[in-house]
């Protein structure tokens, strides 16, 4: 019998703040699966109260800001840590019951074409365009995705091979999100290797609209984004999980926390 160690990688984040939170949620999600705890600026005394609860300690660097490390660990290192068939990403301070493994394993058994699911639909659809001459080089054709569903980012179930394949996709676009600006690269790039025989200063600026004022680059519109961008929207999912898995958004950095936040900007007019 496969061991959930195998089945599932499962990815949550937190800092100082969120210790209290992570020593249950931590003790409910340890024997199902391979517990990643990314470390978003924990302390050592915070990391000997997490001593057991965790199969192995992730510290990304990405960013000073520890909400925006902790979102680009989702973005771009996730993808790359997971082994297992799934991964499972939720917040610190997601609520959990003792059966939760019981939503994943009904959600994968009922929809097993599913590379995306999660309980709880984002507050906005996903509205996006990017578009010029150097998207074409790269993505052979510009992006454009409207009124598209978005799986909320508190817990969602990912389907590791289809990430996998789909990584340079969801690469190229969080890198003309983070790394342009009002048409024109602004940062070194992420990832050079997909630079290396490419101009990127071209005549022709990279217009960019629908990422969130808050982060360029919210990982969960992301990662929705990268599903319907590869043209499998009807592999994305909510599925209800009659409360064995609870989300309490309070983060107002997260756009998904107020229903109206505008996610419209536009750069390369």
């Amino acid at each position: 019998m496969t061991s959930y160690k195998e089945l599932y990688d499962i990815f949550v984040c937190g800092g100082s703040g969120h210790v209290r939170q992570l020593i249950p949620l931590l003790r409910k999600l340890l024997p199902y699966g391979k517990v990643h705890l990314g470390s978003s600026f924990l302390s050592a005394a915070d990391l000997v109260e997490l001593r057991g609860l965790y199969d192995v300690l992730q510290q990304p660097r990405h960013s000073e800001d520890g909400y925006c490390n902790f979102e680009l660990f989702c973005i771009r290192d996730i993808n790359q840590l997971a082994s297992a068939p799934y991964f499972i990403k939720l917040d610190a301070d997601v609520k959990v019951e003792p059966d939760w493994i019981e939503y994943v394993e009904e959600g994968i058994a009922s929809h097993p074409d599913a590379v995306l699911f999660g309980p709880r639909k984002g507050n906005n659809d996903i509205n996006f365009t990017l578009s010029g001459a150097l998207v074409r080089q790269h993505l052979q054709r510009d992006i454009q995705v409207s009124n598209a569903l978005k799986v909320g980012g508190g817990f969602y179930v990912g389907q590791t091979a289809f990430f996998k394949e789909h990584q340079r996709l969801m690469d190229l676009i969080h890198e003309f999100m983070w790394c342009f600006e009002n048409g024109k690269r602004v940062h070194p790039s992420i990832r050079p290797e997909y630079w290396r025989h490419l101009n990127d200063q071209g005549n022709e600026p990279v217009t960019l609209i629908g990422h969130s004022k808050n982060f360029l680059g919210n990982e969960d519109m992301l990662r929705s984004l990268v599903v319907h961008a590869a043209g499998a929207a009807d592999r994305l999912r909510i599925l209800e999980s009659r409360d064995r898995v609870r989300i309490v958004r309070t983060n107002i950095q997260n756009p998904d926390a107020v229903p109206d936040l505008s996610l419209k900007t536009v750069a390369g007019k």
